[in-house]
Order: C-alpha cells, then structure tokens, then sequence
C-alpha cells in the first residue's frame, strides 16, 4: 500500500473514507461532495459542527435515509450514494459509540 499526497479535490474522487478534524468551516464542501464515489463515508472528529457542508449534501441528494441511528445515506441523481455519520456532528463516543458511562 503506498501513500499518496495529492490536492483536496482530488483525494475526494479517490477516497473512500473521509473524516474532518480541521475546526474550520465546510472542510468538506461541494466541489468535494460532488466528486465523492459511491459508497463514501463522512464524519466529523473535528472541535465545530460546521467542517461537513451538510446543506450542500442536502442539495445533491435526491432524498435522505436513516441506516442506523446515526448513519444517513444520501442518495445522488446519478446513483451515487455518500453515507454521514453523525448528522455531521462530532464523531466520539459521546456521539456514536454504544458503551455509556
């Protein structure tokens, strides 16, 4: 397996797993989400809610769906599917893990 380094809006056609720890606004945004392959995975382990561009999502999706508590898949009019984990909002144990205090 090797390492690759390349831009942003690159690794979004190539990545199957993509989880944001910036603390900035809209790390993954359309021009990402709009090139993501079917079957992609976001999450946010970053400090604010606001890394994922959720509206945008929600603009190339053709409708949402629930998979599991926290999973959402969002269907694309070409068939993609892209899978949010967390409605977007910080992926910890508080947030998705089934183990509680």
């Amino acid at each position: 397996m090797a390492i690759v380094s390349c831009p942003h809006w690159e690794a979004a056609t190539l990545g199957d797993i993509f989880v944001t720890v910036t603390g900035d606004i809209n790390a993954i945004d359309l021009h990402h989400l709009e090139r993501m392959k079917n079957g992609a995975l976001i999450a946010n382990s970053g400090h604010f809610n606001d890394e994922i561009n959720i509206p945008a999502l929600e603009q190339l999706a053709v409708r949402k769906r629930r998979v599991r508590d926290l999973s959402m898949s969002t269907p694309y009019a070409d068939g993609r599917q892209v899978h949010l984990l967390a409605e977007g909002r910080l992926v910890q144990s508080l947030s998705c893990g089934r183990a509680s205090c």
